[in-house]
């Protein structure tokens, strides 16, 4: 009889976390607990994806963080030299060394790298691993081939149609409401004319699309394309964008889907003689806490990195019980708008 963690939680009367605790040899549980679940688990002879090898021994202390670093259009997209992912993956080391684990990354841009990535799992070299940017339906194919082997899996804002099962969590962030948000606070202040500089092709660029322009149609603007950008989250081509977007006071407030295209977006509107926020007010996304180091002190909507991070290893222990978390939005004031 094939048995999963959740039976065995309710089997046990015990939480799923406890399972978890139990199957990773943690020390905080009760001996009678303790005792309880591993007679389930011997009865029923469950073993775990990730953890077996916990149980025989040979449990190792390494999370593995998957980066794509490839996109639709076989672009370079150079995710991974990222200001976003360098604090994620900050954050992941801090949070996995609490636990007494470690961060590896890899940087996946090619069907070889998958390959790796398998005979990683395979060869019980990672307890887990933790992928971020999978998002194109290709990609997805594969993270659902690693879910049906069993492999132990985070998956950081995941593409359309990934598999629902006992060793993967998906971990979502709130990228609509992170478009609405922002325009909502820009047309709440007058503005009439407020345009997008909008990510890739990506899931979570075009929820804040999506969020952009339910923010504009409620406020009955409607959406106007004239007025949204493909600044791909690259920096120069988001400030010839916003050229475009500023010259001739097209707009006169601009919501980026990144904090290093709302900085484009300043720098363009700079050098056409425009003051910030006074005559063009610039909210970005992804609250990035370098750039105030360096001068801006950027408007924008924050994710926070380190919630995802503590989440991503909660979840890739077995120490989170449920299988879909939720990062939020927040507003985060700042001198741009």
């Amino acid at each position: 009889m094939k048995i999963t963690s959740e039976e065995i939680a309710k089997l046990a009367h015990v939480s799923r976390s406890t399972v978890s605790r139990v199957i990773n040899n943690y020390p905080n549980v009760p001996d009678e607990t303790r005792k309880k679940i591993m007679e389930i688990i011997e009865k029923y002879e469950y073993e775990p994806h990730s953890s077996a090898r916990v149980l025989t021994g040979k449990a190792n202390k390494n999370i593995v963080l998957c980066i794509s670093d490839y996109n639709e259009g076989r672009k370079r997209w150079r995710g991974s030299e990222s200001p976003f992912f360098m604090r994620l993956i900050a954050e992941l080391v801090s949070a996995a060394n609490q636990y007494g684990y470690v961060i590896s990354v890899s940087v996946v841009s090619s069907k070889s790298d998958y390959s790796k990535l398998e005979n990683m799992f395979l060869n019980k070299d990672v307890t887990a691993g933790i992928f971020i940017g999978f998002e194109f339906d290709f990609q997805m194919d594969t993270i659902n081939q690693f879910i049906d082997k069993g492999f132990s899996m985070v998956v950081i804002d995941p593409g359309e149609g990934m598999k629902e099962a006992d060793n993967v969590t998906g971990i979502y962030s709130e990228d609509e409401k992170a478009g609405y948000i922002a325009t909502s606070f820009l047309l709440a202040q007058g503005h009439k004319r407020v345009a997008h500089l909008a990510g890739d092709s990506r899931l979570s660029a075009r929820h804040r699309l999506e969020g952009y322009a339910r923010a504009m149609e409620e406020a009955g603007m409607g959406r106007d394309e004239s007025l949204i950008r493909h600044g791909n989250f690259e920096s120069e081509l988001a400030y010839k964008l916003a050229l475009e977007l500023l010259r001739d006071e097209k707009a006169t407030a601009v919501y980026a889907a990144n904090d290093t295209m709302a900085i484009s977006a300043m720098r363009a509107a700079k050098d056409l003689g425009y003051r910030i926020p006074e005559d063009i007010a610039v909210i970005g996304c992804d609250y990035t806490p370098f750039f105030e180091t360096v001068g801006y002190y950027l408007t924008s909507i924050k994710i926070s990195v380190k919630t995802m991070a503590d989440m991503a290893v909660k979840a890739a222990l077995g120490l989170e019980s449920s299988k879909t978390l939720y990062c939020q939005a927040e507003f985060k004031p700042g001198d741009t708008a």
